[in-house]
C-alpha cells in the first residue's frame, strides 16, 4: 500500500476538484436546510455535543429531502471521531456511499484518521486510493495522518520514506506535518534523526513553533541529554518562542530524575514568574520526585498549594503522595489522605489500598491492615496478587503463620494466583518460626505448581537451612542453583559462607570465597567483613589485616562491622595500640562506631589495666545514647572494690539516671548491675 501511494505521489496529477451541483430549492426548503446547518455547526462548536445527539443530527440529516451540504456531515462525523467513535464514522460513512452522498476531501480524511486510531492503517492507505478516484488529491494534513499512524504502529522506516515522498514532491509540509516527524522519531527513540529534522525545518521556511521544541525537548530529556535540552529552551526563547507547560515539566521531570533539585526549582519558579501556570502534570512530577527523594514534607506543602493555585489534584497525585508517606511511615497521614481522596470523589484504585495495606503490615498492624483489606473488598475493589502478598507477608513477620496460610488459600479460591514473591514469603516465615520441614515442602509446593524459583527462594532456603544447622542441605541447594539456574549472587554467597562459618566449616568457607572469586563475580563488603571477622576469630589474624588493607585497592569501604571485627582481633592478639589508632581513624573519619565497637575497645582497656581510658569512652559511650553493656558494667564493678572508683562509676549512674528517666523507665541497681 505504502508503494503505490509512492507512485501515485511520484506523479502528483493536479486534479480539481468538482464543484458539488447545487439543486434548486423553493424558499422553505433553503431555509430549513440553512437553519439546520447552521443549528449543527453551533452544536459542533459547543463542545458538549454527546453521541447519542450526533447521531440523531446524522440521522435526521440523511433523511432530509433535499439532502443539505457536507458540512454538516463532516462537522458530525469530526465531532464522533473525538469521542473515538471510530466505528461509528465508519458505519455511518458507509451510509452516505449507499445514499448517493458525494463526500469530499475532509469527509475521507476523517475516515481515514478512525482507521489509524482503530490501528487499521492498510485501510487507512486504501482510502487515499479511493480519494484519487474521487477526483481529488490527499492533501498535506491527510499525508501527515498517515505519517502519525506509521509511527501508532512503530512503523518508523515507513514513516521517513513517505516524508520524504512528501517533501520530494512539492508538498508544503507545515508545522504540523514537522511537528508529527518530530514527535514520532523521539519517542520512538530516534532523537537524533528528529533533531537533524529540526534543523532542517530552522533552515527552510516553515520555522519551529512551541509544539516541535517542546517535542524535541522531551525527547531529549528522555534520552538523557538534559544539558542540549536546556540549551535548545534558551535558545526557543530567545527567539521568542514562548514555552507552556508541557515544555517545562519536560525539564523538570528530567532534572528530577538526576537530583538537580536547585535547577528543578530554578525552572518551576521561572514558569511562575513568566505566568506560566503549572498543570496537574508539573505537579505530579514534582511530588513523585519529592517523595522518592524521602522529602515528603516537601511534597505535602506543594500539595497543598494545588488548591490555592485552582489546580485539582488527579488519582495519580494522591497515589504518589500517599505512597511517599506509607514509605516514610507516616501512615495515619496516608490513611487520612485516602479519606479525603474519596471524599472528593476520585476513584480508589487496587493499587492504592495496597500500598497502604503494605505501609500497616510493615508497622506491625496486620489486624488494621486486614480490616482495611476487607474495607477494599466491600467497596467492589478486587485485590490483586500483591495486595494478598502484603497481607501474607505482613502475617510472617509476625510469625502467624496459620493466618498466612489462610491468606493464602483465600487468595486461590478468589482466583488470584499465587505467584513466587508469595511461596518466598511463606518459605522466610516458616524459617523464622523454626519450622525448616514445612519451609522445604512450600519450597516443593511452589515447583510441583510449574513456578521458578528465583534467587531469592533460593538464598532465603539457604540462609534458613544454615540458621537451624542442616548445613549439607544447604550447601546442595547452592549446587543445584549452579546447574540448574539461576545462578547464585552475591547475597547468595554471602549467606552460605556465614552458615558454613556458623557451623564450624571454615575451610569450606575459605574455599567458597575463593571459588566466589574465581567465579568473576564480585564480592561486597558485606563478604568481607564475614571473612574478615571469622578470620580473627580463627587467630588467622595477619591474613584478615592483608584482606582488610585490601579493601581500598577494591574499591570498597570498610563498614562498621568491618572495623569492629578488626578491633576485636587485634585486641584478643593484646595489640591494644594498634586497636586505639583503628578506633580513632573511625571517630575521625568514618564510620561511625556503634554499640558493639565501644563495647570492644572499652572491655581492650580493662583488660589491659587503661581503666581511666575505659571509663572516659564509657561516658562518651553514653553520651551518644548506647546502651551499657553487661560484661563492661561487671568490670566497672570490680573496681569499686579494687581501686576505689566509687566516685567515677557514681558519676556515670548519674548521668545514665536522667536519660533513662525522661524516657519513662525506673532505674535500679538491678538493672545497672551493681
Amino acid at each position: 500500500m505504502m508503494s503505490s501511494l509512492a507512485a501515485v505521489l511520484t506523479k502528483k496529477k493536479m486534479i480539481s476538484e468538482v464543484p458539488l451541483k447545487v439543486s434548486t430549492f423553493t424558499s422553505n426548503p433553503q431555509s430549513t436546510i440553512a437553519h439546520f446547518e447552521q443549528f449543527v455547526r453551533d452544536r459542533c462548536k459547543s463542545g458538549n455535543l454527546g453521541i447519542e445527539e450526533a447521531m440523531g443530527l446524522f440521522d435526521n440529516a440523511i433523511q432530509m429531502r433535499p439532502l443539505p451540504s457536507i458540512y454538516p456531515f463532516n462537522q458530525l462525523l469530526g465531532v464522533l471521531n473525538k469521542l473515538k467513535q471510530y466505528s461509528k464514522v465508519i458505519t455511518l460513512f458507509k451510509s452516505m456511499d449507499s445514499e448517493g452522498i458525494r463526500v469530499d476531501r475532509i469527509t475521507f480524511g476523517t475516515l481515514i484518521k478512525c482507521f489509524c486510531q482503530m490501528g487499521k492503517l492498510d485501510f487507512g492507505f486504501a482510502v487515499v486510493g479511493k480519494i484519487f478516484k474521487s477526483g481529488f488529491e490527499p492533501d498535506v494534513v491527510i499525508l501527515t495522518t498517515l505519517l502519525k499512524g506509521l509511527f501508532k504502529e512503530n512503523r518508523v522506516r515507513d514513516a521517513m520514506k513517505l516524508f520524504d515522498k512528501i517533501t520530494e514532491n512539492g508538498y508544503a509540509c507545515d508545522d504540523f506535518t514537522y511537528g508529527t516527524m518530530v514527535d514520532g522519531l523521539c519517542k520512538s527513540g530516534n532523537v537524533d534523526k528528529a533533531f537533524k529534522l529540526f534543523q532542517d525545518m530552522e533552515s527552510g521556511n516553515c520555522k519551529p513553533n512551541i509544539v516541535v521544541y517542546s517535542a524535541l525537548i522531551d525527547g531529549l530529556c528522555k534520552d538523557e541529554q538534559i544539558n542540549k535540552a536546556q540549551n535548545l529552551f534558551e535558545e526557543m526563547v530567545s527567539k521568542g518562542v514562548v514555552p507552556n507547560a508541557f515544555t517545562y515539566s519536560s525539564l523538570i521531570h528530567s532534572l528530577c530524575s538526576s537530583g538537580r533539585w536547585n535547577e528543578v526549582e530554578s525552572y518551576f519558579d521561572k514558569m511562575m514568574n513568566r505566568g506560566i501556570s503549572p498543570n496537574v502534570v508539573t505537579f505530579n512530577i514534582l511530588i513523585d520526585a519529592y517523595c522518592k527523594d524521602g522529602r515528603t514534607e516537601k511534597a505535602r506543602t506543594l500539595f497543598e498549594s494545588m488548591f490555592s493555585r485552582g489546580v485539582q489534584p488527579n488519582e495519580v497525585t494522591y497515589y504518589s503522595l500517599i505512597d511517599g508517606l506509607c514509605n516514610s511511615g507516616r501512615w495515619e497521614e496516608a490513611t487520612k489522605l485516602f479519606s479525603e481522596m474519596i471524599g472528593r470523589g476520585i476513584s480508589r484504585n487496587v493499587q492504592m489500598f495496597s500500598i497502604l495495606i503494605l505501609a500497616m503490615c510493615k508497622e506491625g498492624m496486620v489486624k488494621k491492615a486486614h480490616e482495611f483489606f476487607d474495607l477494599m473488598i466491600e467497596n467492589g475493589v478486587e485485590p490483586n496478587t500483591a495486595t494478598y502478598n502484603s497481607l501474607l507477608n505482613g502475617y510472617c513477620l509476625q510469625s502467624r503463620m496459620d493466618e498466612a496460610t489462610k491468606v493464602l488459600h483465600s487468595m486461590v479460591v478468589k482466583g488470584s494466583e499465587p505467584n513466587v514473591i508469595s511461596y518466598n514469603n511463606l518459605i522466610n516465615g516458616y524459617f523464622k518460626v523454626k519450622k525448616s520441614d514445612e519451609a522445604m515442602q512450600t519450597f516443593e509446593d511452589m515447583c510441583s505448581k510449574g513456578l521458578t524459583p528465583n534467587a531469592i527462594t533460593y538464598t532465603s532456603l539457604i540462609d534458613g537451612l544454615c540458621k537451624v544447622g542442616r548445613v549439607a542441605a544447604a550447601q546442595e541447594l547452592f549446587m543445584e542453583m549452579q546447574a540448574r539456574g539461576p545462578g547464585p549472587d552475591v547475597y547468595t554467597y554471602n549467606v552460605l559462607l556465614a552458615g558454613l562459618f556458623t557451623n564450624a566449616s571454615y575451610e569450606e568457607a575459605m574455599k567458597l570465597f575463593e571459588k566466589m572469586d574465581n567465579d568473576g563475580l564480585e564480592a561486597d563488603i558485606v563478604t568481607y567483613s564475614t571473612v574478615i571477622d571469622n578470620m580473627c576469630k580463627s587467630n588467622n589474624l595477619d591474613d584478615a589485616k592483608k584482606l582488610f588493607d585490601s579493601l581500598p585497592s577494591k574499591e570498597l569501604k570498610p563498614n562498621t562491622q568491618t572495623f569492629s571485627s578488626m578491633i576485636n582481633g587485634l585486641i584478643s592478639k593484646g595489640m591494644l595500640k594498634e586497636s586505639e589508632d583503628l578506633f580513632t581513624e573511625m571517630v575521625d573519619k568514618g564510620p561511625t562506631p556503634d554499640n558493639v565497637t565501644y563495647n570492644i575497645m572499652i572491655r581492650g582497656f580493662f583488660q589491659n589495666n587503661e581503666n581511666d581510658k575505659a571509663v572516659q569512652l564509657l561516658y562518651d559511650m553514653v553520651d551518644r545514647d548506647f546502651s551499657l553493656d553487661a560484661t563492661n558494667t561487671s568490670s566497672v564493678e570490680d573496681l569499686l572494690a579494687a581501686d576505689g572508683l566509687e566516685g567515677k562509676f557514681i558519676g556515670l549512674v548519674d548521668k545514665i539516671l536522667p536519660k533513662l528517666q525522661s524516657k519513662g523507665t525506673v532505674v535500679t541497681t538491678v538493672e545497672l548491675d551493681v
